[in-house]
């Protein structure tokens, strides 16, 4: 009888314990509105400034890399941390996704910085150090449509992880 109700008492405990504790999944899941939030937001805030860039609207065109900058870093911050949480449950496919992403972020950052480096030497009508800069700028987002490629890539051959 003791060790029927320690069986028990165990069992409780078990299944009770395992309800509290969040898994790596469950913490990246909570982490993706977020990011998915702020990577949206900045790829708009990147494309206006592009296309305000385009119509010698420079101010605007800085402002809106400004905004594109810090919803870029803010995923950044967010994918990070939702890397760290995948290297901890120590499950490679979403280490490989999570990887992805945030070279995707980096790759839009770096993009962004460029395009802003190109802003001043279009305003000086200095068309070939401009070039230089938005080349680069093309560069990293070319990079960065790769990363989200991959990272869908490995969304589908995985579904079960990826509702």
């Amino acid at each position: 009888m003791k060790n029927k109700i320690l069986i028990i008492s165990l069992l409780v405990l078990v299944v009770g314990l395992s309800g509290c504790i969040d898994s790596g999944a469950s913490k990246i899941d909570g982490l993706a509105p977020s990011i998915n939030s702020h990577l949206k937001t900045g790829d708009t805030a990147y494309n206006q400034a592009v296309y305000h860039a385009n119509r010698f609207q420079y101010d605007k065109a800085l402002e809106d890399c400004s905004n594109a900058t810090n919803e870029f870093n803010a995923a950044k911050s967010s994918a990070d941390q939702a890397l760290t949480y995948a290297k901890d449950s120590n499950d490679n496919v979403f280490v490989s996704y999570m990887g992805y992403l945030v070279n995707e972020i980096d790759a839009k950052v770096n993009a962004t910085s460029e395009l802003q480096l190109a802003i001043p030497y279009m305003q000086q009508n200095d068309t070939s150090s401009a070039n230089v800069h938005r080349d680069l700028a093309n560069n990293y987002m070319n990079q960065a449509v790769d990363f989200k490629a991959k990272r869908d890539a490995i969304a589908s051959q995985n579904p079960s992880k990826f509702k």
